[in-house]
């Protein structure tokens, strides 16, 4: 079988794991002593030029919350535009909507340095109360100053669909007190209509962590008979980098990282390094062509170990079962190549 190479698409900045919400849903376990510290804007900086050497052009900024860092986030995304790198809707959970003289001066800063991705808005009743509504209604209101709120998208997850249209009724109540007129949404074409403008949102079910327990009633359950490539050059491939310069590689969920995906550390040596090192690791091949299913078919190769009919929530979670074994992940290393 011929395999692709593992070549890194995009790297995922993590300033902080700072969150004020600590939704039990997270990815993030934010007790975990990998979950300390921040990480140092200047070195975020050197990280993005050394990034765009190994001709990686692609970034996401996750966590925590990125607005518990507003300069550390304007000073990254600057600095990433101006080597001409793409950058990717940040999540938020608009906590700086606390502040809104906060919030106007981050804003403006990111429209002046000519950001136009936008964010990716989070809200679900898992963290409301921690991050009230108000919150939300007047990040978008400040937002809506500086650029288009076409630009912004909402991302809901919770069990109960109707919760969270609750949630959005009360939430277009705040919006209308905050001054716009024409304001609705429409579940039919996942859209909220604002003052001529059209907020896209998405509506699912939580995915487990795999840290924390979900009840099989918040979820849902799949067969993965075959999952995607996840790391690149196939998949995204993006290289997590946490607040302590730990490397890990992953595709969508760095939270749920296990240390068999710990390809370095940025303060002991160079991204060239970590990379090189990522492309003799076989977990790392197996995961960049076929995903945790391929893991999972050459553990059986033999004979069957994993059942294949078992459902999860994610391909993630298949992952992460995998490679939490230490037994699973001998025998993946000891395993004869393939032959091309």
């Amino acid at each position: 079988m011929t395999r692709n190479r593992y070549t890194p698409r995009g790297i995922v900045l993590v300033p902080s794991f700072e969150c004020t919400a600590r939704c039990r849903h997270c990815n993030n376990d934010f007790d975990s002593p990998r979950a300390a510290g921040a990480m140092d804007t200047q070195k975020a900086q050197d990280i993005l030029e050394e990034a765009k050497q190994n001709h990686i052009s692609s970034l996401q900024l996750a966590g925590g919350e990125i607005t518990h860092r507003p300069e550390f986030t304007a000073a990254v995304i600057r600095r990433a535009l101006a080597l001409k790198m793409k950058v990717h809707k940040p999540p938020t959970n608009c906590f700086i909507g606390q502040d809104r003289r906060a919030a106007a001066g981050f804003f403006k800063s990111l429209r002046e340095c000519g950001y136009t991705s936008g964010f990716r808005i989070s809200i679900d009743p898992y963290h409301n109360g921690k991050i009230p509504l108000s919150y939300i209604s007047a990040f978008i209101k400040e937002y809506s100053e500086f650029f288009s709120p076409s630009s912004l998208t909402i991302g809901s997850c919770y069990y109960d669909k109707r919760e969270i249209f609750s949630l959005y009724d009360r939430l277009i109540i705040l919006l209308i007190q905050e001054g716009f007129k024409d304001v609705s949404y429409s579940p039919e074409k996942k859209r909220f209509l604002l003052d001529g403008s059209s907020i896209k949102f998405g509506i699912w079910k939580p995915t487990r962590p795999s840290w924390k327990p979900l009840e099989d009633s918040e979820v849902d359950l799949k067969i993965l008979e075959t999952t995607r490539a996840c790391l690149g050059p196939k998949g995204m491939g993006y290289l997590w980098i946490e607040p302590s310069l730990d490397v890990r590689l992953c595709s969508c969920n760095g939270g749920m990282f296990n240390n068999c995906l710990l390809a370095g550390n940025l303060g002991k040596e160079s991204l060239a390094s970590i990379i090189a090192k990522a492309r003799q690791n076989p977990l790392i091949t197996i995961l960049a062509n076929e995903g945790p299913a391929g893991l999972r078919r050459e553990l059986n190769r033999e004979e069957p170990v994993l059942d294949v009919s078992k459902k999860y929530t994610h391909m993630c979670e298949l992952c992460c079962e995998i490679l939490n074994n230490k037994e699973f992940v001998s025998r993946l290393l000891d395993a004869p190549e393939e032959a091309d």
